[in-house]
């Protein structure tokens, strides 16, 4: 569950980013009339994995030894 709530949460701050804060900074792609624009959800999707990916090498169990 932890799991889940870490891809949850870091894909929809990937969302907030990509479609409200993007726009602001007038990158290209991320503009209302780009047909690139439909790729934010993938993206966010992609980067809600690769946020728990690097949790779990950084964070490690208690007893976990180094590498």
């Amino acid at each position: 569950m932890k799991e889940f709530l870490i891809r949850v949460v870091s894909g929809f701050l990937l969302l907030f980013f990509l479609l409200y804060i993007g726009p602001m900074m007038n990158i290209g792609w991320l503009q209302a009339d780009s047909p690139s624009r439909m790729l934010v959800v993938p993206i966010a999707l992609v980067g809600g994995w690769g946020t728990l990916l690097l949790y779990k090498k950084f964070v490690k169990k208690p007893g976990e030894g180094k590498l």
